[in-house]
């Protein structure tokens, strides 16, 4: 809701800065900020580019980029199972005491707890086998532990997989060594990374596959168990001219831009070609290094048609 009142009020100056004008333009023909004429070819819009940002309005200039094609999938973050150590008591022994909790980080070596052979009597460490975090602890002082039970978990958190199902349809289009973006639900967190592993075998129930990426977390944003989407490079392109989609606005059912021409804006038509997620390609109609209105263009479409209508009522 707000976001339409705030475009209804642009909308609203704008339209206000025109018509004033407008009705002023034979008194002030050296106005550079805004006003709307007519030629044999149809009407035409002028705005200084200073004007125009005052809207948020964005310009760019038409140039070559590459057109991606991108697929969104779900994902979940996972512990690296290369790089998780259970500890557990080489003997039946009893537990004398505890020195790790939960969440210690700890290194390859440090005592973890003090236990008792049930056997010998003989006492020992628990020690941690890897630099990580203590994620879980399943022992308390005095209880008895054999070798199959296991006391601590530690995990080390600075690198995390990131497991993606992929949909049966869509099988044939993920590969090794795609680009991936990572983002985090609700949240403007994001990492790239590449697939590292695909799974040979679907899942027997969905059908569906498992692609896998190697995350790196030395700043802990990812946490195992959370959901995520994946932002999957399936084609990337290279054209000669691509532009953003929000430059795109469509006038009779057919593409257009506007493109500058000194201070002012003309709707020109233009023929696409490769459509991508973000930018489309331009086959004609928009030349290197020309002007455009690259975000805000629905702004000037509207005072375009409020401008051809006001032409046919005066007719």
């Amino acid at each position: 809701m707000l976001y339409r009142i705030f475009v209804g009020a642009i909308l609203m100056v704008l339209i206000a800065a025109c018509a004033e004008t407008h009705n002023h333009e034979h008194d002030n023909k050296s106005d550079s900020h805004n006003h709307e004429s007519e030629t044999e070819q149809g009407a035409h819009l002028s705005f200084s580019k200073d004007y125009l940002a005052r809207f948020d309005t964005e310009f760019a200039t038409a140039k070559t980029g590459i057109i991606e094609s991108k697929i969104e999938l779900p994902g979940s973050v996972q512990l690296d199972s290369d790089q998780v150590a259970h500890i557990s008591p080489r003997f039946p022994a009893k537990i004398k005491q505890v020195y790790a909790k939960i969440g210690d980080t700890v290194k390859a070596g440090d005592n973890l707890a003090l236990a008792e052979s049930s056997e010998t009597l003989a006492r020992f460490n628990l020690i941690s086998l890897i630099d990580g975090t203590i994620i879980n602890r399943h022992i308390a002082q005095g209880e008895h532990l054999q070798p199959d039970d296991t006391a601590f978990v530690v995990a080390n958190l600075k690198q995390v997989w990131v497991d993606i199902t992929i949909y049966p349809h869509l099988l044939d289009q993920i590969k090794l060594g795609q680009q991936v973006i990572i983002k985090k639900l609700n949240s403007k967190i994001e990492s790239k990374a590449n697939i590292g592993y695909i799974a040979p075998v679907v899942d027997s129930d969905t059908r569906s596959g498992l692609a896998r990426v190697f995350l790196n977390n030395q700043n802990g944003l990812w946490k195992p168990g959370s959901f995520v989407s994946a932002s999957i490079v399936s084609d990337a392109t290279p054209v000669n001219i691509a532009i953003p989609n929000s430059a795109i606005i469509e006038i009779d059912k057919q593409p257009h831009v506007f493109i500058q021409h000194e201070n002012e804006w003309e709707a020109t038509p233009i023929k696409l070609g490769l459509r991508g997620n973000t930018k489309s390609e331009v086959l004609s109609g928009l030349n290197q290094d020309q002007t455009y209105v690259s975000r805000g263009a629905f702004l000037l479409k509207a005072q375009l048609e409020k401008s051809e209508f006001e032409s046919g009522h005066n007719h």
